[in-house]
């Protein structure tokens, strides 16, 4: 055997043999689940996996929430952490439209982070107050084409994926309509309520009490199809816009190096946990649809929503506050 022969069998079995350690060392600690939001309805998501991990992973798991700056602390904090599968990164959407809003990121979405699983999505709605007069989603752009720039509409946030799905939404149906920013989707619904904003773009875990009580009029779905979520209500798509599709999507990612081993066994207990019949009910109790997959198909919907949110961005010329 020549020396550069040999050279390249040991470096092989040396590479075989550290991601053999790698797998069985993992985890050695605690697992970490960072939300980079506020305490609320996400945590309830990363506490449902974390409920289910130890089982598997024979070590506790906790959720520690680091909001701020639009996310970007929380993210940031995962894409600069050890690679070693620890701490854990519960992401939404945002994470796609961070990089068409700031031109410099402390991370690169595509090469900081490792996709995991698509945990779950949440279905978007929009619709109005009683006393606005569209009673349909065809009345709707009738009115707003018979009002051009009288019509307001407020989501859950300036470069909100809800907001993004107005400006789409102007742009292919041709309307003249200003979006009023809020910080979030409950004062954005308190003034839509009270009447000082007539149409609202949101979540329907937020829209359907809403709609039961009498209190809002929903118009249809942004998302690509039908759900049994918001029963009976069709999607923008269907009515005369094919390809329209914006919803809310949470996924787990890890830290951009961490092990190829390490990331396969996170799938598969994601994947599992997802697929519980108990988690299920509890994402679906809170309008979150059950996804799952491969981190290749979660690496996929991140790049293209990338570039798809992207085009929104500097087709509206939406600037971060």
């Amino acid at each position: 055997m020549t020396r550069r022969l040999s050279l390249r069998v040991a470096a092989l079995a040396l590479a075989l043999f550290t991601a053999a350690a790698v797998g069985q060392v993992f985890p050695s600690k605690p697992v970490r689940i960072i939300v980079p939001f506020p305490p609320g309805a996400v945590d309830l998501m990363a506490r449902y996996l974390c409920e289910k991990f130890p089982q598997a992973l024979g070590q506790p798991c906790l959720v520690e929430n680091k909001p701020g700056a639009g996310a970007i602390i929380g993210i940031d904090f995962v894409a600069k952490a050890e690679p070693d599968g620890h701490t854990l990164l519960l992401a939404p959407n945002n994470l796609s439209i961070l990089p068409s809003l700031y031109a410099k990121l402390p991370f690169d979405a595509m090469r900081d982070l490792a996709p995991i699983a698509l945990v779950s999505r949440t279905p978007v709605m929009i619709g109005g107050h009683p006393a606005f007069p569209p009673r349909s989603f065809q009345e709707f752009l009738a009115y707003v084409r018979d009002h051009p720039g009288k019509v307001n509409f407020t989501s859950c946030g300036l470069a909100s994926v809800q907001h993004l799905a107005g400006e789409s939404l102007k742009v292919l149906a041709g309307l003249k309509m200003t979006h009023i920013p809020y910080k979030g989707c409950g004062p954005a619904e308190v003034d839509v309520l009270g009447g000082q904003v007539p149409v609202i773009i949101s979540n329907a875990a937020r829209f359907m009490p809403q709609i039961r009580a009498g209190k809002l009029r929903g118009y249809a779905l942004t998302g690509a199809q039908r759900t049994d979520l918001a029963p009976g209500y069709p999607t923008i798509a269907e009515l005369g816009f094919p390809g329209y599709e914006f919803d809310v999507w949470f996924g787990l990612l890890a830290p951009g190096r961490t092990p190829k081993e390490i990331i396969g066994r996170l799938n598969a207990e994601a994947n599992r946990v997802i697929g519980l019949a108990e988690v299920k009910e509890r994402l679906r109790s809170q309008f979150y649809e059950p996804i799952g997959g491969t981190p290749e198909k979660f690496a996929e919907v991140i790049r293209a929503d990338i570039e798809r949110y992207g085009k929104v961005v500097r087709e509206a010329g939406i600037k971060p506050e």
